[in-house]
């Protein structure tokens, strides 16, 4: 029979946290390049603990309730837990490139709606520079938190595979949105559109300014970039049905703006009769714009590419960027919420065929997991002067 006892139990102040010794979350202490991101993009964050963590005026409330009765129930049999998750339990961890990256502001902003529609919360998890390593060490402390769903945008796609099947063995759903993994890692991968539309997409548009002739360079994000690569796999093939146009190099800017310039502009220096350059790469894009000013060969060498008009449009309307283009990264992050959110919750299974509803929310309609594993949210979309005030990322 069910016995009840009374106790009586100390409570008291962590030293580690009155010390304020935890910087970011209570549950997980991170490296100085691996940080949580909720902050800088006004995500929520997770946990109601994390404003005592910061607020020790908190110790001083909290010892007021220095003794709790507790009442417990001795049973003949442990307790079987379930996996059920409320609407207003389910958090999702997006775990992004680098928090220095405006455009992981825009994905979040639509998990943030999608959350606010269906509950639950979301926040960003990312280093301050773009790192395989790093991503790592946030998806095991996700793990260990316990998480409910966890979606990676990887900067590299093997690394962060064994931290990923980790995270899914402690019983996370784990999930791929804007660049994908190698797919055993995950479950299934949101992605904005296409690769080959993508990649096609920013050929097309660098031929219709710089024509069916020339020397063209790209600049990308890092070798490892797995959705990058793929665009430029696509650019690469459209571009050879035109047997004038040479690309004379790949260099890469590690999604760091000044580093992105500074190729740029060594790639004027050993080409100085470009014609053009692919940029696919965000903050990427606005640098090599800005270093082609500063080399005074706007109009000269030809510029495609993709970003955030947030940091890109003025390279567009003082003309030293012809043709930019994205997707709608706001709508990448709803998508990717409800998806993460129906895994979680038993609703699909994440395979193949799998399908979820979202009905009376921003981007009503009915989302398919296709054979590839891939869950396609839109198409490629123009910038241009006329449209750009439009877009607020």
């Amino acid at each position: 029979m069910p016995v009840s006892l009374k106790l009586m139990v100390s409570v008291s102040w962590p030293s580690a946290f009155a010390s304020g010794g935890w910087t970011h979350s209570p549950l997980m202490k991170t490296s100085d390049n691996a940080v949580n991101a909720g902050n800088q993009s006004n995500a929520v964050i997770a946990g109601n603990a994390g404003s005592a963590v910061n607020d020790k005026s908190a110790a001083p409330r909290l010892a007021r309730f220095h003794f709790v009765p507790i009442t417990l129930l001795a049973v003949a049999a442990l307790p079987v837990f379930s996996t059920t998750i409320k609407a207003d339990d389910f958090e999702l961890a997006m775990v992004i490139k680098e928090t220095t990256n405006p455009y992981y502001n825009a994905t979040l902003q639509g998990a943030q709606i999608a959350a606010k529609e269906t509950g639950g919360k979301v926040n960003n998890y990312g280093p301050t520079q773009s790192s395989g390593q790093a991503q790592v060490e946030l998806i095991n402390n996700l793990a260990d938190r316990h998480i409910p769903a966890i979606a990676v945008a990887p900067s590299d796609p093997a690394a962060v595979v064994p931290a990923m099947k980790r995270a899914q063995k402690l019983g996370a759903k784990v999930i791929t949105f804007d660049a994908d993994s190698n797919p055993d890692g995950r479950s299934f991968f949101v992605n904005q559109a296409t690769s080959d539309a993508i990649g096609r997409f920013g050929a097309m548009l660098l031929l219709k300014t710089m024509g069916p002739k020339g020397k063209v360079a790209i600049v990308s994000a890092q070798p490892t970039a797995a959705n990058q690569n793929a665009w430029i796999a696509a650019f690469r093939d459209e571009l050879k049905q035109y047997p004038d146009i040479q690309i004379v190099d790949e260099v890469y800017g590690y999604d760091n703006e000044q580093k992105a310039f500074d190729v740029t502009v060594a790639l004027t220096t050993k080409y100085p009769d470009l014609t053009g350059i692919f940029a696919p790469t965000c903050p990427g894009l606005p640098a090599v714009a800005r270093a082609i000013e500063s080399v005074h060969k706007q109009g000269q060498v030809k510029i495609s590419g993709n970003c955030v008009p947030s940091i890109t449009s003025k390279y567009m309307l003082d003309g030293t960027i012809e043709g930019f283009y994205l997707w709608d990264p706001i709508k990448l992050g709803y998508v990717t919420y409800y998806a993460a959110k129906n895994f979680a919750e038993g609703k699909i299974q994440g395979k193949p065929g799998d399908t979820f509803t979202i009905t009376g929310g921003k981007w009503p309609g009915t989302y398919k997991i296709d054979d590839s594993g891939q869950i396609i949210t839109g198409e490629p979309l123009q910038f241009t002067p006329e449209n750009v005030k439009d877009y607020n990322f």
